[in-house]
């Protein structure tokens, strides 16, 4: 695997997705919205989260566990990365500035991910819905589990970029654009292995496209344009049909 990193990039890459959400609680629609479906993480017959907090904290051991595994493969030390939950209310001090209860980002600052449960809950609900660029026009929803679990391993992706990362030798060379569609890539590969074990419910793989295509924006005048909702949707794609990280340096190569 190869990666690239332009720091200042990925923070506002986490907490611009925030930015887009926090004033928001308004209720999406979807067509999944009543059906019930259950990641399975951990293995098969394991004890499974019966709470948001515990679903949020189990999903970041998934897919750290997965990115142990890639390194290992490819003769890399473990990744190292810490992470917080936030509980309704609360607040935490962060290199990247204070984050509230509507946070979902990686800083690389202090190499920690934050999420925070209210957060979690609009997705998984669709309370957030038509407050996210793409699904307000239209394109795709944010509802369910994998949903969530879709943002969390997005965020993870960015932790990836930030361990491979040769800083000094690109620079700021890069756009935002580039390291978003990456670390949705990055997100696809890892559902792609729960997939191999099993583990995903039916429908869990649209939710993921549809919250890959809610979180599109269409601001490609902007220099922080996290990708439109069709690119965004293509690249989890293609880190799922994939399966392997190796597939993502396309997105870095071809900038």
């Amino acid at each position: 695997m190869k990666s690239l990193i332009r720091p200042r990039v990925l923070v506002a890459a986490g907490l611009a997705l925030v930015a887009l959400i926090a004033a928001s609680q308004l209720r999406g629609t979807s067509a999944r919205a009543g059906e019930q479906r259950q990641l399975t993480l951990g293995t098969q017959g394991s004890a499974q989260p019966q709470n948001m907090d515990q679903f949020l904290t189990a999903v970041t051991k998934d897919v750290d566990a997965y990115w142990t595994k890639v390194f290992a493969s490819n003769g890399l030390p473990e990744p190292r990365v810490s992470y917080r939950l936030l509980k309704p209310g609360e607040t935490a001090d962060s290199a990247c500035g204070q984050l509230d209860d509507s946070t979902a980002a990686y800083c690389p600052g202090d190499d920690t991910i934050t999420i925070a449960e209210r957060f979690a809950e609009g997705i998984d609900s669709g309370a957030l819905d038509r407050a996210l660029p793409g699904s307000a026009e239209g394109f795709g929803g944010t509802t369910g589990d994998f949903a969530v679990a879709y943002v969390v391993a997005h965020e993870y992706g960015h932790q990836i970029q930030d361990e491979l990362g040769l800083f000094d030798r690109y620079g700021s060379a890069l756009p935002t654009m580039a390291f978003e569609l990456q670390a949705d890539c990055y997100a696809g590969t890892w559902a792609k292995s729960a997939d191999r074990e099993n583990r995903l419910e039916d429908g869990d793989i649209q939710e993921a496209l549809d919250a890959a295509l809610a979180v599109g924006d269409f601001d490609t005048a902007d220099p922080g344009h996290h990708g439109t909702p069709e690119q965004r949707e293509q690249a989890w794609t293609t880190g799922f049909d994939a399966g392997d990280p190796s597939a993502c340096d396309r997105y870095l190569d071809a900038t």
